[in-house]
């Protein structure tokens, strides 16, 4: 069992299931919903956004304050594809 903690702090390459996420209406027309996979692709310094990578599509720029209210569970290990390898290989991006 995955224990959930903030975007904010999961490790950078890791992908996850996002299990709950602030009211904000941005981020939902942006693909984060709960059950959403995602992958966080950086990090920028000194207190910088998460560049997140959602569901093999597009990668975006979440700001700490928000990225702090998001709750994730580590993904791989609990499902049967190699999901890691599948969202991370995508370099195509669809609007």
């Amino acid at each position: 069992m995955s224990v959930n903690i903030n975007l904010y702090h999961a490790k950078t390459d890791g992908v996850f299931e996002l299990v709950r996420l602030p009211n904000i209406p941005l981020l939902e027309s942006l693909g984060k919903r709960k059950g959403t996979m995602v992958s966080i692709t950086g990090r920028l310094k000194l207190g910088g956004p998460v560049l997140l990578r959602v569901e093999n599509a597009f990668v975006v720029a979440i700001g700490k304050d928000i990225a702090t209210q998001i709750l994730v569970k580590e993904a791989c290990g609990e499902c049967p594809t190699n999901c890691k390898r599948t969202i991370m290989s995508s370099k195509a991006i669809r609007f």
